[in-house]
Protein backbone atom coordinates (compact mmCIF):
# COMPACT_ATOMS: atom_id res chain seq x y z
CA UNK A 1 0.00 0.00 0.00
CA UNK A 2 3.07 2.53 0.68
CA UNK A 3 4.68 1.62 -2.68
CA UNK A 4 1.41 1.69 -4.56
CA UNK A 5 0.90 5.45 -2.90
CA UNK A 6 5.26 6.43 -3.32
CA UNK A 7 4.04 5.89 -7.28
CA UNK A 8 1.21 7.48 -7.23
CA UNK A 9 2.81 11.05 -5.72
CA UNK A 10 5.29 11.26 -8.01
CA UNK A 11 5.50 14.26 -9.51
CA UNK A 12 5.47 15.43 -12.93
CA UNK A 13 8.26 17.35 -14.19
CA UNK A 14 8.06 19.69 -17.06
CA UNK A 15 10.16 21.90 -18.90
CA UNK A 16 11.25 24.90 -17.17
CA UNK A 17 13.27 25.55 -14.42
CA UNK A 18 11.32 27.08 -11.73
CA UNK A 19 10.58 24.40 -8.32
CA UNK A 20 7.28 26.25 -6.22
CA UNK A 21 5.06 25.15 -3.20
CA UNK A 22 1.89 27.06 -2.82
CA UNK A 23 2.99 29.47 -1.13
CA UNK A 24 5.71 30.05 -3.65
CA UNK A 25 2.96 30.65 -6.60
CA UNK A 26 0.96 32.44 -4.48
CA UNK A 27 3.86 35.16 -3.82
CA UNK A 28 4.73 35.02 -7.56
CA UNK A 29 0.87 35.84 -8.56
CA UNK A 30 0.96 38.64 -6.03
CA UNK A 31 3.53 40.70 -8.58
CA UNK A 32 2.75 38.96 -11.91
CA UNK A 33 -1.17 38.61 -12.23
CA UNK A 34 -2.49 41.04 -14.45
CA UNK A 35 -5.76 40.70 -12.53
CA UNK A 36 -4.93 41.80 -8.96
CA UNK A 37 -2.07 44.24 -10.18
CA UNK A 38 -5.28 46.23 -12.19
CA UNK A 39 -7.33 45.98 -8.65
CA UNK A 40 -4.26 47.11 -6.79
CA UNK A 41 -3.89 50.46 -9.40
CA UNK A 42 -7.35 50.51 -9.54
CA UNK A 43 -7.55 51.06 -5.35
CA UNK A 44 -5.05 53.47 -5.27
CA UNK A 45 -6.67 55.61 -8.58
CA UNK A 46 -9.58 55.59 -6.15
CA UNK A 47 -8.24 56.58 -2.53
CA UNK A 48 -7.78 59.94 -4.69
CA UNK A 49 -11.24 60.96 -4.34
CA UNK A 50 -11.19 61.92 -0.98
CA UNK A 51 -8.78 64.41 -0.98
CA UNK A 52 -10.19 65.34 -4.40
CA UNK A 53 -13.09 65.95 -3.10
CA UNK A 54 -11.97 67.64 0.29
CA UNK A 55 -10.14 70.34 -2.59
CA UNK A 56 -13.50 71.67 -3.23
CA UNK A 57 -13.91 73.70 0.20
CA UNK A 58 -10.00 74.69 -0.14
CA UNK A 59 -8.92 78.27 -1.81
CA UNK A 60 -8.54 78.69 -5.68
CA UNK A 61 -6.51 81.49 -6.91
CA UNK A 62 -6.43 82.34 -10.65
CA UNK A 63 -4.83 84.91 -13.05
CA UNK A 64 -5.00 86.20 -16.42
CA UNK A 65 -3.47 88.50 -18.44
CA UNK A 66 -3.80 90.81 -21.48
CA UNK A 67 -1.33 92.43 -23.55
CA UNK A 68 -2.84 94.40 -26.38
CA UNK A 69 -2.25 97.47 -29.12
CA UNK A 70 -5.14 99.53 -30.29
CA UNK A 71 -5.13 102.13 -33.20
CA UNK A 72 -8.15 104.04 -34.24
CA UNK A 73 -8.07 106.54 -37.04
CA UNK A 74 -10.23 109.52 -36.85
CA UNK A 75 -10.58 112.40 -39.84
CA UNK A 76 -8.00 114.76 -38.31
CA UNK A 77 -6.14 112.43 -35.35
CA UNK A 78 -4.74 108.95 -35.12
CA UNK A 79 -4.66 107.69 -31.97
CA UNK A 80 -2.21 104.66 -30.47
CA UNK A 81 -3.70 103.32 -27.04
CA UNK A 82 -2.42 100.36 -25.08
CA UNK A 83 -4.69 97.23 -24.10
CA UNK A 84 -3.04 95.71 -20.88
CA UNK A 85 -4.09 94.21 -17.67
CA UNK A 86 -3.52 91.68 -15.40
CA UNK A 87 -6.43 89.29 -13.36
CA UNK A 88 -5.45 87.90 -9.97
CA UNK A 89 -9.00 86.37 -8.15
CA UNK A 90 -8.53 84.37 -4.90
CA UNK A 91 -12.21 82.64 -4.14
CA UNK A 92 -12.74 80.75 -1.21
CA UNK A 93 -15.83 78.29 -0.32
CA UNK A 94 -17.36 78.88 2.83
CA UNK A 95 -20.89 77.25 2.91
CA UNK A 96 -21.50 74.52 0.54
CA UNK A 97 -23.84 71.20 1.61
CA UNK A 98 -23.61 69.15 -1.48
CA UNK A 99 -19.53 69.75 -1.45
CA UNK A 100 -20.56 68.00 2.38
CA UNK A 101 -21.55 65.60 1.42
CA UNK A 102 -19.81 64.66 -1.70
CA UNK A 103 -16.79 64.73 0.72
CA UNK A 104 -19.12 61.66 3.32
CA UNK A 105 -19.61 60.03 -0.37
CA UNK A 106 -15.94 59.83 -1.30
CA UNK A 107 -15.20 58.25 2.26
CA UNK A 108 -17.73 55.72 1.44
CA UNK A 109 -16.18 54.95 -1.76
CA UNK A 110 -12.19 54.81 -0.25
CA UNK A 111 -14.17 52.22 2.05
CA UNK A 112 -15.16 50.56 -1.00
CA UNK A 113 -12.76 50.29 -2.89
CA UNK A 114 -10.45 49.11 0.05
CA UNK A 115 -12.81 46.16 0.48
CA UNK A 116 -12.89 45.49 -3.22
CA UNK A 117 -9.11 45.12 -3.40
CA UNK A 118 -9.99 42.73 -0.12
CA UNK A 119 -11.98 40.71 -2.42
CA UNK A 120 -9.82 40.67 -5.24
CA UNK A 121 -6.76 39.06 -2.75
CA UNK A 122 -9.02 36.65 -1.68
CA UNK A 123 -10.58 35.73 -5.54
CA UNK A 124 -6.54 35.68 -5.96
CA UNK A 125 -5.88 33.01 -3.08
CA UNK A 126 -8.76 30.74 -4.46
CA UNK A 127 -7.45 31.11 -8.12
CA UNK A 128 -4.04 29.73 -7.11
CA UNK A 129 -5.22 26.95 -5.11
CA UNK A 130 -7.63 25.93 -7.58
CA UNK A 131 -5.24 25.87 -10.27
CA UNK A 132 -2.29 24.81 -8.12
CA UNK A 133 -4.73 21.46 -6.78
CA UNK A 134 -6.21 21.08 -10.32
CA UNK A 135 -2.42 20.48 -11.74
CA UNK A 136 -1.80 18.33 -9.00
CA UNK A 137 -5.24 16.17 -9.82
CA UNK A 138 -4.13 15.86 -13.67
CA UNK A 139 -0.99 14.75 -12.71
CA UNK A 140 -2.45 12.07 -10.73
CA UNK A 141 -4.77 11.03 -13.21
CA UNK A 142 -1.73 10.93 -15.43
CA UNK A 143 0.44 8.28 -13.24
CA UNK A 144 -2.89 6.46 -12.27
CA UNK A 145 -3.14 5.59 -16.15
CA UNK A 146 0.01 4.47 -16.23
CA UNK A 147 -0.38 2.21 -12.93
CA UNK A 148 -3.09 0.63 -15.15
CA UNK A 149 -1.23 0.05 -18.10
CA UNK A 150 1.19 -2.09 -16.33
CA UNK A 151 -1.79 -3.85 -14.93
CA UNK A 152 -3.40 -4.46 -18.26
CA UNK A 153 0.00 -5.28 -20.01
CA UNK A 154 0.60 -7.61 -17.09
CA UNK A 155 -3.52 -8.95 -17.47
CA UNK A 156 -3.12 -9.18 -21.27
CA UNK A 157 0.34 -11.13 -21.41
CA UNK A 158 -1.42 -13.57 -18.87
CA UNK A 159 -4.43 -13.97 -21.05
CA UNK A 160 -1.94 -14.30 -24.04
CA UNK A 161 -0.10 -17.47 -22.53
CA UNK A 162 -3.14 -19.06 -21.32
CA UNK A 163 -4.55 -18.69 -25.06
CA UNK A 164 -1.34 -20.74 -26.58
CA UNK A 165 -1.66 -23.65 -23.57
CA UNK A 166 -5.34 -23.90 -24.34
CA UNK A 167 -6.55 -22.59 -21.45
CA UNK A 168 -8.01 -18.95 -22.45
CA UNK A 169 -9.99 -17.29 -24.89
CA UNK A 170 -9.59 -15.03 -27.49
CA UNK A 171 -12.26 -12.96 -26.31
CA UNK A 172 -10.09 -12.35 -23.18
CA UNK A 173 -6.86 -11.57 -24.87
CA UNK A 174 -9.25 -8.96 -26.91
CA UNK A 175 -10.69 -7.42 -23.84
CA UNK A 176 -7.36 -6.73 -22.20
CA UNK A 177 -6.05 -5.46 -25.29
CA UNK A 178 -9.24 -2.97 -25.94
CA UNK A 179 -8.73 -2.19 -21.95
CA UNK A 180 -4.60 -1.21 -22.68
CA UNK A 181 -6.04 1.33 -25.28
CA UNK A 182 -8.36 3.06 -23.30
CA UNK A 183 -5.63 3.08 -20.60
CA UNK A 184 -3.43 4.87 -23.11
CA UNK A 185 -6.02 7.30 -24.29
CA UNK A 186 -7.34 8.45 -20.78
CA UNK A 187 -2.62 9.09 -20.09
CA UNK A 188 -3.28 10.80 -23.03
CA UNK A 189 -6.09 12.62 -21.92
CA UNK A 190 -4.39 13.17 -18.32
CA UNK A 191 -0.86 14.80 -20.60
CA UNK A 192 -3.64 17.18 -22.20
CA UNK A 193 -5.11 18.31 -19.02
CA UNK A 194 -1.41 18.83 -17.26
CA UNK A 195 -0.19 21.04 -20.22
CA UNK A 196 -3.75 22.76 -20.44
CA UNK A 197 -3.75 23.78 -16.46
CA UNK A 198 0.28 24.36 -16.80
CA UNK A 199 -0.90 27.29 -19.16
CA UNK A 200 -4.00 28.47 -16.56
CA UNK A 201 -1.05 28.70 -14.00
CA UNK A 202 1.32 30.40 -15.98
CA UNK A 203 -1.24 32.99 -16.66
CA UNK A 204 -1.00 34.17 -13.17
CA UNK A 205 2.40 33.79 -12.53
CA UNK A 206 4.32 34.72 -15.81
CA UNK A 207 6.36 31.62 -16.15
CA UNK A 208 5.83 27.66 -15.70
CA UNK A 209 7.37 25.67 -12.37
CA UNK A 210 9.40 23.09 -12.91
CA UNK A 211 7.62 20.92 -10.44
CA UNK A 212 5.20 21.38 -7.66
CA UNK A 213 5.24 20.28 -4.32
CA UNK A 214 2.47 17.32 -4.30
CA UNK A 215 0.10 16.75 -0.94
CA UNK A 216 1.64 14.67 2.49
CA UNK A 217 -0.92 11.35 2.66
CA UNK A 218 -0.91 12.74 6.47
CA UNK A 219 -2.61 16.09 5.37
CA UNK A 220 -5.28 16.74 8.04
CA UNK A 221 -9.46 16.33 7.28
CA UNK A 222 -11.09 18.32 9.74
CA UNK A 223 -14.94 18.98 9.71
CA UNK A 224 -15.90 22.93 10.42
CA UNK A 225 -15.06 24.99 13.13
CA UNK A 226 -17.74 25.23 14.40
CA UNK A 227 -19.76 22.29 12.89
CA UNK A 228 -23.04 24.29 12.74
CA UNK A 229 -23.69 26.13 9.12
CA UNK A 230 -25.93 28.88 10.66
CA UNK A 231 -23.05 30.11 12.66
CA UNK A 232 -21.39 30.10 9.49
CA UNK A 233 -24.04 31.89 8.22
CA UNK A 234 -24.10 34.62 10.64
CA UNK A 235 -20.33 34.91 9.86
CA UNK A 236 -20.77 35.71 6.28
CA UNK A 237 -23.90 38.35 7.46
CA UNK A 238 -21.14 40.16 9.82
CA UNK A 239 -18.27 39.84 7.49
CA UNK A 240 -18.58 38.81 3.33
CA UNK A 241 -16.58 41.37 1.83
CA UNK A 242 -19.05 41.81 -1.41
CA UNK A 243 -21.76 42.07 1.01
CA UNK A 244 -19.97 44.78 2.85
CA UNK A 245 -19.60 46.56 -0.58
CA UNK A 246 -23.26 46.37 -0.93
CA UNK A 247 -23.58 47.79 2.21
CA UNK A 248 -21.48 51.03 1.82
CA UNK A 249 -23.49 51.37 -1.84
CA UNK A 250 -26.31 51.61 0.46
CA UNK A 251 -25.35 54.17 1.95
CA UNK A 252 -23.49 56.51 -0.68
CA UNK A 253 -27.20 56.26 -2.50
CA UNK A 254 -28.57 57.29 0.32
CA UNK A 255 -26.49 60.30 0.98
CA UNK A 256 -27.12 60.88 -2.57
CA UNK A 257 -31.06 61.65 -1.93
CA UNK A 258 -29.46 63.99 0.86
CA UNK A 259 -26.94 65.84 -1.71
CA UNK A 260 -29.82 66.45 -3.78
CA UNK A 261 -32.60 67.62 -1.74
CA UNK A 262 -29.60 69.98 0.32
CA UNK A 263 -29.03 71.59 -3.43
CA UNK A 264 -31.48 73.78 -3.11
CA UNK A 265 -29.68 75.60 -0.20
CA UNK A 266 -27.43 78.38 -0.40
CA UNK A 267 -24.24 78.97 -1.02
CA UNK A 268 -21.23 81.19 0.36
CA UNK A 269 -17.90 82.12 -0.74
CA UNK A 270 -15.49 85.11 -0.29
CA UNK A 271 -13.85 86.51 -3.46
CA UNK A 272 -11.03 88.48 -3.90
CA UNK A 273 -9.84 90.36 -7.16
CA UNK A 274 -7.28 92.52 -7.92
CA UNK A 275 -7.13 93.91 -11.84
CA UNK A 276 -4.38 96.34 -13.41
CA UNK A 277 -5.42 98.07 -16.16
CA UNK A 278 -3.00 99.99 -18.45
CA UNK A 279 -5.09 101.82 -21.04
CA UNK A 280 -2.30 104.90 -22.06
CA UNK A 281 -3.66 106.60 -24.87
CA UNK A 282 -0.82 108.45 -27.63
CA UNK A 283 -2.24 110.87 -30.30
CA UNK A 284 -0.33 112.15 -33.69
CA UNK A 285 -0.94 115.96 -32.30
CA UNK A 286 -0.70 115.30 -28.51
CA UNK A 287 2.02 113.28 -27.06
CA UNK A 288 0.37 113.06 -23.41
CA UNK A 289 -0.58 109.82 -21.96
CA UNK A 290 -3.47 108.82 -19.82
CA UNK A 291 -2.53 106.72 -16.32
CA UNK A 292 -2.47 103.51 -14.91
CA UNK A 293 -5.39 102.08 -13.06
CA UNK A 294 -4.98 99.31 -9.83
CA UNK A 295 -8.19 97.97 -8.76
CA UNK A 296 -8.95 96.29 -5.64
CA UNK A 297 -12.23 94.40 -4.51
CA UNK A 298 -13.24 91.49 -1.91
CA UNK A 299 -16.92 90.38 -1.99
CA UNK A 300 -18.71 87.96 0.20
CA UNK A 301 -20.98 85.78 -2.57
CA UNK A 302 -24.06 83.95 -1.91
CA UNK A 303 -25.99 82.07 -4.30
CA UNK A 304 -29.87 81.14 -4.16
CA UNK A 305 -30.90 78.08 -6.51
CA UNK A 306 -34.50 79.12 -6.58
CA UNK A 307 -35.21 77.01 -9.47
CA UNK A 308 -32.91 75.16 -12.02
CA UNK A 309 -36.09 73.86 -14.46
CA UNK A 310 -37.25 71.12 -11.92
CA UNK A 311 -34.05 69.04 -12.09
CA UNK A 312 -33.69 69.43 -8.72
CA UNK A 313 -37.04 67.90 -8.35
CA UNK A 314 -35.83 65.18 -11.31
CA UNK A 315 -32.46 64.06 -9.77
CA UNK A 316 -33.95 63.94 -6.47
CA UNK A 317 -36.48 61.44 -7.58
CA UNK A 318 -33.71 59.48 -9.79
CA UNK A 319 -31.27 59.51 -6.43
CA UNK A 320 -34.78 57.88 -4.51
CA UNK A 321 -34.48 55.05 -7.32
CA UNK A 322 -31.45 54.37 -7.58
CA UNK A 323 -31.65 54.01 -3.30
CA UNK A 324 -34.68 51.40 -3.92
CA UNK A 325 -32.48 49.86 -6.27
CA UNK A 326 -28.87 49.48 -4.35
CA UNK A 327 -31.46 47.49 -1.54
CA UNK A 328 -32.35 44.95 -4.22
CA UNK A 329 -28.79 44.52 -4.86
CA UNK A 330 -27.87 44.68 -1.27
CA UNK A 331 -30.26 41.98 -0.31
CA UNK A 332 -29.26 40.24 -3.51
CA UNK A 333 -25.66 39.95 -1.87
CA UNK A 334 -27.11 38.73 1.83
CA UNK A 335 -28.71 35.84 -0.07
CA UNK A 336 -26.14 35.01 -1.95
CA UNK A 337 -23.58 34.99 0.26
CA UNK A 338 -25.86 32.62 2.77
CA UNK A 339 -25.79 30.03 -0.29
CA UNK A 340 -22.32 30.25 -1.08
CA UNK A 341 -21.48 29.90 3.17
CA UNK A 342 -24.14 26.87 2.61
CA UNK A 343 -22.49 25.05 0.05
CA UNK A 344 -19.13 25.71 1.30
CA UNK A 345 -20.08 23.97 4.50
CA UNK A 346 -21.53 21.36 2.98
CA UNK A 347 -18.77 20.49 0.65
CA UNK A 348 -16.71 20.48 3.76
CA UNK A 349 -18.26 18.27 5.63
CA UNK A 350 -19.20 16.00 2.88
CA UNK A 351 -15.11 15.98 1.43
CA UNK A 352 -14.39 14.52 4.80
CA UNK A 353 -16.94 11.55 4.40
CA UNK A 354 -16.08 11.15 1.17
CA UNK A 355 -12.32 11.07 1.80
CA UNK A 356 -12.70 8.45 3.98
CA UNK A 357 -15.06 6.56 1.81
CA UNK A 358 -12.93 6.15 -1.20
CA UNK A 359 -10.08 5.33 0.82
CA UNK A 360 -11.96 2.40 2.14
CA UNK A 361 -12.84 1.86 -1.06
CA UNK A 362 -9.56 1.51 -2.35
CA UNK A 363 -8.28 -1.10 0.03
CA UNK A 364 -11.55 -2.73 -0.58
CA UNK A 365 -10.43 -2.93 -4.40
CA UNK A 366 -7.34 -3.51 -3.47
CA UNK A 367 -8.61 -6.70 -2.16
CA UNK A 368 -11.31 -7.51 -4.67
CA UNK A 369 -8.50 -7.13 -7.52
CA UNK A 370 -6.08 -9.82 -5.76
CA UNK A 371 -9.15 -11.86 -5.15
CA UNK A 372 -9.89 -12.46 -8.75
CA UNK A 373 -7.20 -12.58 -10.22
CA UNK A 374 -6.31 -15.96 -7.93
CA UNK A 375 -9.70 -16.78 -9.27
CA UNK A 376 -8.39 -16.22 -12.69
CA UNK A 377 -5.18 -18.12 -12.37
CA UNK A 378 -7.41 -21.16 -10.71
CA UNK A 379 -10.21 -21.08 -14.00
CA UNK A 380 -13.09 -19.83 -11.22
CA UNK A 381 -13.01 -16.17 -13.04
CA UNK A 382 -12.95 -14.66 -16.59
CA UNK A 383 -10.05 -12.10 -17.36
CA UNK A 384 -12.99 -9.61 -17.74
CA UNK A 385 -13.43 -9.85 -14.26
CA UNK A 386 -10.31 -8.93 -13.13
CA UNK A 387 -10.23 -6.12 -15.80
CA UNK A 388 -13.46 -4.71 -14.29
CA UNK A 389 -11.84 -4.94 -10.79
CA UNK A 390 -8.47 -3.09 -12.00
CA UNK A 391 -10.84 -0.35 -13.62
CA UNK A 392 -12.78 0.00 -10.72
CA UNK A 393 -9.88 0.50 -8.58
CA UNK A 394 -8.06 2.94 -10.77
CA UNK A 395 -11.84 5.25 -10.49
CA UNK A 396 -11.75 4.60 -6.58
CA UNK A 397 -7.74 6.06 -7.16
CA UNK A 398 -8.29 9.09 -9.08
CA UNK A 399 -11.55 10.35 -7.43
CA UNK A 400 -9.79 9.64 -3.82
CA UNK A 401 -6.80 11.97 -4.91
CA UNK A 402 -9.23 15.01 -6.58
CA UNK A 403 -11.33 14.57 -2.99
CA UNK A 404 -8.40 15.53 -1.04
CA UNK A 405 -8.17 18.71 -3.13
CA UNK A 406 -11.56 19.47 -3.20
CA UNK A 407 -11.65 19.75 0.60
CA UNK A 408 -9.34 22.12 0.92
CA UNK A 409 -10.13 24.12 -2.05
CA UNK A 410 -13.99 24.09 -0.35
CA UNK A 411 -12.26 24.90 3.08
CA UNK A 412 -10.85 28.38 1.36
CA UNK A 413 -14.36 29.07 -0.15
CA UNK A 414 -15.32 28.64 2.92
CA UNK A 415 -13.26 31.12 4.68
CA UNK A 416 -14.20 33.14 1.86
CA UNK A 417 -17.81 33.25 2.16
CA UNK A 418 -17.49 34.24 5.66
CA UNK A 419 -14.93 36.82 4.84
CA UNK A 420 -11.71 35.21 7.05
CA UNK A 421 -10.11 33.90 3.92
CA UNK A 422 -6.43 35.33 4.56
CA UNK A 423 -2.34 34.51 3.74
CA UNK A 424 -2.57 32.63 6.80
CA UNK A 425 -5.03 30.09 5.69
CA UNK A 426 -2.62 29.48 2.39
CA UNK A 427 0.15 28.89 4.92
CA UNK A 428 -1.58 26.68 6.85
CA UNK A 429 -2.42 24.80 3.63
CA UNK A 430 1.41 25.10 2.47
CA UNK A 431 1.79 23.69 5.51
CA UNK A 432 0.28 20.14 4.13
CA UNK A 433 2.41 19.96 1.11
CA UNK A 434 5.76 17.93 0.98
CA UNK A 435 8.15 20.55 -0.21
CA UNK A 436 10.94 17.43 -0.55
CA UNK A 437 8.93 15.83 -3.30
CA UNK A 438 9.58 18.58 -5.61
Amino acid sequence: MTALWAVIAITTWVTKSYGADLWDIYELALTNDPEYQAAVLGHESNRINLPLAKSAFKPSATANSQIGRQISDASATSQTSNNHSINLNLNIPLYDKTKRVAITQSRYQVDISSLRLLDAKQRLILRVANRYFNLLAAQDARQVARLEKITIRRQMDLASKRLEVGLGTRTDLFDAVARLKLAEANEIQAQNQINNDLALLKQIIGMTPEALSILNDSAPLALPAPNDVDAWINRSIDHNVPLKVEMLNLEIALQEIDKQRVSRSPTVSLDANHRFSDSGAFSSTNSSRSGEINTTSVSLIMRFPFYLGGAINLTTQQAGLEYNRTERLLEQARRLASVETTSAFLAVASGVSQVEALLNAITAGESALEAKEQGFSAGLTTNLDVLDAQRDLSRSRTDYLRARYNYIVAVLELERSAGQLDEQDIKRVNSWLDVSAQ
